[in-house]
């Protein structure tokens, strides 16, 4: 299984990214996203394909950090929660 980091970054409350999948080249690998703070939270989200309408989204298993993910055609915006912090994301095939 390959990570890919995807995001590393200090956030404050309620600031949002957008990151692109389609150039990177894990579009069409995904299987979880995960997040983690300087603190050891960390946040999960996997990935629930739609292979009719060839779309998908991540689903939250896990969610210390209060970060909401959104996906919409290979971009990803995510959402820091109420909080100041550091956040590193990597991708998972």
């Amino acid at each position: 299984m390959n990570n890919f980091m995807v995001l590393a970054k200090d956030f404050v409350a309620n600031e949002s990214v957008v990151i692109d999948l389609k150039s990177s080249g894990v579009e069409d690998k995904l299987n979880s996203l995960v997040f983690q703070n300087q603190k050891g939270q960390s946040a999960q989200f996997l990935w629930q394909p739609d292979n009719v309408k060839m779309k998908g989204y991540f689903k939250e298993i896990i969610n210390d950090l209060g970060v909401k993910v959104a996906h919409y055609d290979g971009f990803l915006t995510i959402t820091n929660g109420g909080g100041s912090q550091f956040l590193e994301a990597e991708v998972k095939e």
